[in-house]
């Protein structure tokens, strides 16, 4: 048997790296044909520099490492050079950031000594003594940095657990990792300020363990920190500046100061017509994220959607929309539970109580293609949550799992009432006249368009009274059909000089799933291109870039 085992074992570490020799080889194919394509173009720098922004790049992504060198040319055309922090052993991004003019690189581990290290391993172990709950991971920090909440939400991600038991011996060891790293990163990330100087840093992801203490203390600093993320359609980012008080709210949020300049914009029938077409767009699988999420649904009417889920038609229907429990669910705002399993598991147990009306449970359907691309095979979280807090449903609750072919645009036809903690039908439901109730802030709550609670009681009291909650009035659907427009035609942006290629949805776990292609012929047409975000990113102190 000890023979087998050990065959076994050489057998699975053969296969891995097979798989590390076959993902190199084709991110090395793409490097070099990204190179002869757009590398003469790419490399120029157009002004000389007079000041720095730090690239929190952080990753092993192409793609993510094609949009930074993009973001990293526009800082370029307004005197920032741009300094890449890159993973230890980061040839490869190194080589991809500088086909885009990027020449200065650092590493975390630069910044370490010996010293540092002893005080890191030191104040780590100090930190995890005083943890025993999730709930003490909340507000633990160190030196104004969440290394708590940053670790606790790493391990969530890390485990695709919702809820997190600190009881369990891998998510506790997972932990006495990541805590004591937390506070490695955060030591030498000070370094590394003090050492860059850096007037402006970009993020993609500013959350997780990683890259958290360097955004928490670049803000703390009183930097320019800057944010940008996909849209909500194909081939768009959303751009936005945090400060240390706005740091938990959405990047795809509006700013007050923006939600204000939006109510007082015109709105008239081509801003309705402009809302409906983006609607479309969002659920007829025209997109790639609406494929991603809703390529294997069809359209229902009211009526069959009712018939079949085997819904009661003499009853109004309200709808949970869960989220992936696992996936970035602590930074945006206040929530009134202690996490989304939580939530989840008092939702649900609410539904059960109230039959005055069905219930509908929506598991995201991004879980099919998350799961996928993590490699998980386990029973869904949520199904393991209902079973073992719960227990068996009754009849007026009915769950939706991710793969059913009951598309998200019928459903939103069958629901009379939404439930989420901030996900986007909270911001989509009012524009139709639905009413959504939350169970966090951080996104779109306080707009004037949701029924907000200030507890987790109150929440749970609406939940039992869902039936007597009212639609929202004409005034508050076209506050939500206004900020839904911003959100999808001032918040997003497009490029004209380069687009995003997509791979086809069957090869989403391929080493990269999409890149760019450069459709601008000299350095000039790439600048002009570039210029207007760059102007915002380095000369503006807006909070969000707005296509005004």
């Amino acid at each position: 048997m000890a023979s087998l085992g050990s065959a076994a074992r050489v057998g699975t570490a053969l296969r891995a790296r097979t798989r590390a020799l076959r993902t190199r080889r084709v991110l090395e194919l793409d490097y070099r044909d990204f190179r002869r394509r757009y590398g003469e173009l790419l490399d120029s720098v157009p002004v000389a520099t007079t000041g720095c922004a730090l690239l929190a790049s952080l990753s092993y992504s192409p793609f993510q490492l094609k949009l930074e060198g993009m973001l990293a040319k526009s800082f370029q055309l307004h005197g920032l050079e741009p300094v890449a922090a890159v993973p230890s052993d980061a040839r490869l991004p190194m080589r991809y950031l500088e086909l885009f003019g990027v020449r200065r690189f650092v590493r975390l581990e630069d910044y370490l000594t010996p010293e540092l290290e002893d005080e890191a391993r030191g104040e780590g172990e100090s930190l995890l003594e005083s943890v025993r709950e999730p709930d003490d991971l909340r507000f633990l920090t160190f030196r104004g940095v969440d290394v708590g909440r940053q670790a606790l939400s790493t391990v969530s991600r890390y485990l695709h657990e919702g809820g997190v038991d600190l009881a369990d011996a891998e998510a506790r060891e997972l932990l006495g990792r990541l805590l004591p790293s937390a506070v490695r990163s955060t030591l030498a990330f000070e370094r590394l300020l003090d050492d860059v100087q850096p007037e402006l840093v970009l993020f993609n992801e500013r959350n997780y363990a990683d890259q958290g203490p360097l955004s928490d203390l670049a803000l703390g600093r009183g930097l320019n920190v800057v944010q940008f993320v996909g849209g909500f359609e194909d081939d768009t980012l959303v751009l936005k500046r945090f400060t240390a008080e706005t740091k938990a709210i959405h990047p795809r949020s509006l700013a007050e100061e923006s939600w204000a300049r939006v109510r007082a914009l015109p709105w008239g029938e081509q801003q309705e017509r402009e809302l409906e077409e983006d609607f479309a767009k969002r659920y007829d699988g025209s997109t790639y994220h609406a494929r991603l999420n809703q390529s294997w649904t069809r359209a229902r009417t009211r009526g069959e959607v009712v018939a079949e889920l085997g819904l009661d038609p003499a009853r109004k229907t309200a709808v949970v929309f869960s989220h992936v429990l696992w996936d970035a669910n602590m930074f945006y705002g206040r929530d009134l539970f202690a996490d989304q399993e939580e939530w989840f598991v008092e939702t649900v147990r609410a539904a059960a109580a109230n039959d005055a009306v069905n219930w509908v449970v929506k598991l995201h359907p991004a879980n099919v293609w998350k799961r996928k691309r993590d490699g998980v095979t386990d029973e869904l979280d949520e199904l393991v949550a209902i079973r073992k807090h719960v227990g068996s449903l009754p009849e007026h609750v009915r769950v939706l799992e991710p793969t059913s072919d009951v598309s998200t645009w019928s459903l939103f036809d069958a629901t009379d009432w939404g439930v989420t903690i901030r996900g986007s039908v909270g911001f989509e439901l009012p524009c139709l006249g639905v009413p959504v109730l939350t169970a966090g802030t951080g996104f779109y709550s306080g707009r004037g368009f949701t029924v907000d609670s200030d507890t987790a009681d109150e929440y749970l009291r609406r939940l039992a009274r869902i039936q007597d909650v009212p639609p929202p009035d004409e005034h508050a659907v076209e506050l939500a059909r206004r900020h839904a427009h911003a959100l999808f035609r001032l918040r997003q942006t497009r490029f004209h000089s380069f687009e995003t290629a997509y791979m086809p949805l069957d090869r989403i776990d391929h080493p990269f799933e999409a890149t760019i292609v450069v459709s601008a012929r000299t350095p000039e047409e790439l600048a002009a291109d570039l210029d207007r975000v760059g102007r915002w990113a380095v000369r503006s102190r807006e909070l969000d870039y707005l296509e005004l």
